[in-house]
This record gives C-alpha cells, structure tokens and sequence, in this order.
C-alpha cells in the first residue's frame, strides 16, 4: 500500500508527547516487579497490581512528575498546533499558511479552542496529581485524578464535536455528492437544515476521525467508572492501568488527523470543489500551483473581450481583456466561485488572504 507524501512533518509531534508516557508506565512496571511486587508502607491491603500513584510516590517521583508534565505540555501543544494549522496565522513568504483543511465556520474554531482550555485545566490536574503524591496528600491526589479524567474528556469530546461538524459542512460539498444534484438542489446550504440532518457524501476523513474519537471516548468511559466504582483494589488498579496505555492512543489518533490533514491540497477530491459559497476562511484563497492547474483545467476562466464601434468605419476594434474583478459587476471577467471574495466579513479571525 502507497501512503500519500505528507504536506507536512507535524504529525510526527503528536508521539514525541506520548512516547515519554508510554515509557514512564513500563518502568514503572519493570522497577515493581524488579522490587518483588512490593506492598507499600503508606497501602493498607494486599492488592495485585499495585496502582500507578502508589509507585509514583516512592522514589521513582521524579520520573512521575517529570512524564505527566512532558505528556501535558504535549497534549496542549498538540491541540494548538491543529489551531494553528487551521487558521492560517503563521505566514511563510509573506503568504498565510495552512497545514491542514481550514474550517468551515467559526463554530469548528471555537471547539478548538475550548479544547484547549479544558485540556489545559485537565493536564494541570494530572501534573498536580503526580506532585501531591498519595502517599502524604492522599484527598488532594484524588480530587486531582478527578479533575484530570473529567476535563480530558470534556476537551476530547469538543475535539471529536469540531470534526463532525467539519464532515457534516464537507459532505455537502463532496464532488462525489454534488455530481448527482441538480442546480437547485446543489442551492441548499447547511443552514437551510436541521441540526439533525445529514447530507452528501458522508464517508470521508472527517466522519472517521471523528467515529475513531468517539469510540476511544466511550471505551474510556466504561473502564473509568469501573476503575472509580469497583471496590476491589486489585481489579481496579487494573482498569487504572488499562486507561493509562489506553490514554495514549488519542495521541495516535491526532498524529493520524495531521498527516491526513496535511494532504490536502493533493486530495483526490478537495481540490475538485466547485463551490465554496457562505464559507469565510475560503475567499481569496491561497491555493498553490499544483491546485491552480487543476482548476484551470476543470474550471475555466473566460475573458469577455468588448466591442467599442469605429468612428471611421463599420467594423469594431476589440479592446484588451478587462483586468481580474468579481462576477457579476459587469467587467467583463466570470471568476470560479472559489476565488470569490466577500467583503463583508470583517472577523478579524479572517484577515485579507493573499491572492
């Protein structure tokens, strides 16, 4: 199987924040069994495994704190990395940059961003969890277990909601979709339908993505309430341990969203779009030369030449073609849709892109 050259390398940061996770749990595991599955002074039952905290709280401390900062730093880093690349705030040459598709509405932008405020209040719980270690702030340790579980899911979950709405705008503009309608129907815009309602071609990166998110979510749900509800200690450090790996998949997951996301501009069908009407962040829109060709090639652009009558004679002299103008204004020129501007959005989110 032939993978797509990436458009980008980000996707590689998403395990760089994880890796080091990963490797704190097996040392973790590999110094306890060294030790003789040891029972804590500070424990007060016998229990197999042990849990992560109460290794946590023994002289490997400083590896504990030291993974749950890296993989926090991570995550938050991770997420506004995907804002980034969306939005088209880093120039390079003078042009914006986008490593990924940008939105389509300011709703994707705001879940982003709530995203990481949440991530940022769960990754500090988690980091105040391994500094107040249980075996001397055992009720603070708990609350932050808490706070980090609840506020990790709550920033995944405006994670997993960002990307059913980017399918949901996306499947109606699907070429595979709109090859089957007729004018009229190609007319109906997403605010014409119900929250409900979904149309177009709906099996695309964004829905799987976003099913991808919502599976690891509820499986995540499932072994949390087992691992607070059970009162075995045994079986319960099991399902900790169970999420801790588990907790590095979403990780797999957003390194699977960037390198997808960053091959969009040689994307079989996005750059078959012929309408991007009603949608902000694609006005003026920067494509790059491999893009143009194509539409060019799909869509062409006409030059009006006009006529002015001779005073001498009969016969007209055709003037110059008219310089590039919006359709519509009668200049003389018919643009491709995508090319369109709309001024009279002024989100300062969206400033003027480079032609």
């Amino acid at each position: 199987m032939n993978f797509p050259k990436p458009g980008n390398y980000w996707f590689i940061f998403p395990w760089i924040a994880f890796i080091p996770w990963y490797g704190m749990l097996i040392t973790m595991l590999i110094c306890w069994a060294a030790q003789g599955h040891p029972i804590y002074w500070f424990m007060h039952t016998e229990q197999f495994p042990v849990y992560i905290s109460d290794i946590g709280a023994t002289n490997l401390r400083p590896l504990f704190i030291a993974c749950a900062g890296w993989q926090g730093i991570g995550y938050v880093l991770t997420v506004l990395l995907e804002y980034l690349q969306r939005s088209g705030l880093i120039k390079v040459r003078k042009e914006r940059w986008y490593g990924m598709t940008p939105w389509f509405t300011k709703d994707e932008r705001n879940l982003i961003w709530s995203a990481l405020v949440l991530g940022c209040i769960g990754e500090l719980g988690l980091l105040f969890c391994s500094i107040f270690s249980t075996a001397r702030y055992h009720r603070v340790h708990t609350a932050m277990v808490a706070i980090f579980c609840a506020f990790m899911l709550l920033s995944i979950i405006c994670l997993t909601a960002e990307y059913f709405l980017m399918e949901r705008h996306y499947a109606l503009l699907h070429p595979r979709y709109r090859a089957s309608l007729n004018d009229e129907e190609k007319a109906v815009q997403i605010d014409e339908l119900k929250w409900w309602q979904w149309r177009g071609y709906k099996c695309n990166k964004f829905v799987i993505s976003a099913w991808f998110k919502t599976f690891w979510m509820v499986a995540a749900i499932i072994w949390a309430i087992c691992f607070g509800a059970i009162s075995d200690n045994s079986k319960s450090a099991c399902f900790e341990w169970l999420l801790a790996f588990w907790f590095g998949v979403i990780f797999i997951i957003l390194s699977v969203d960037f390198y997808l996301g960053s091959t969009w501009k040689t994307s079989k069908y996005f750059n078959k779009i012929d309408d991007f009407n009603g949608y902000y962040k694609y006005r003026n829109f920067p494509y790059d030369n491999a893009h143009e060709l194509n539409l060019e090639k799909e869509f062409k652009v006409y030059h009006v030449a006009a006529s002015v009558p001779s005073e001498s004679s009969s016969s007209s002299v055709p003037t110059p073609p008219l310089a590039p103008t919006s359709p519509g204004d009668g200049s003389g020129e018919i643009l491709h849709p995508n090319f369109q501007q709309n001024n009279n959005d002024n989100d300062s989110d969206n400033l003027p892109m480079v032609a």
